[in-house]
C-alpha cells in the first residue's frame, strides 16, 4: 500500500537517499520515485508526495516492496 501524504492527501512515492542507480534516476524523472540526495538524515523520511511534502511511514516492508517494484519496472535487476 502506498501511503497518502498526511499534509495534503496526495499519493506518495518512495523517497530514496544515496547515490541512485540509473534505473532510480529514470524512475524519478517519470515521477515514480523521489530522490532525497546523497546524505541520509537521521530518521529520514521515506515517502514524498508530488507537492514535495516528506514523511516517514513505519511500515518499512511496504516501502521496500514498492521501491523494488518501481525499480524493477524501470529495468533494474539485482
Amino acid at each position: 500500500m502506498i501511503p497518502s501524504c498526511p499534509e495534503c492527501g496526495l499519493p506518495g512515492v518512495p523517497l530514496l537517499f544515496g547515490l541512485p542507480v540509473p534505473e532510480a534516476r529514470q524512475a524519478a524523472e517519470d515521477g515514480d520515485l523521489a530522490l532525497g540526495g546523497c546524505v541520509t538524515p537521521g530518521q529520514a523520511p521515506n515517502w514524498q508526495c508530488a507537492s514535495g511534502h516528506r514523511w516517514r511511514d513505519a511500515d518499512q516492508g511496504a516501502w521496500d516492496s514498492r521501491l523494488s517494484a518501481v525499480l524493477a519496472a524501470h529495468g533494474y535487476r539485482d
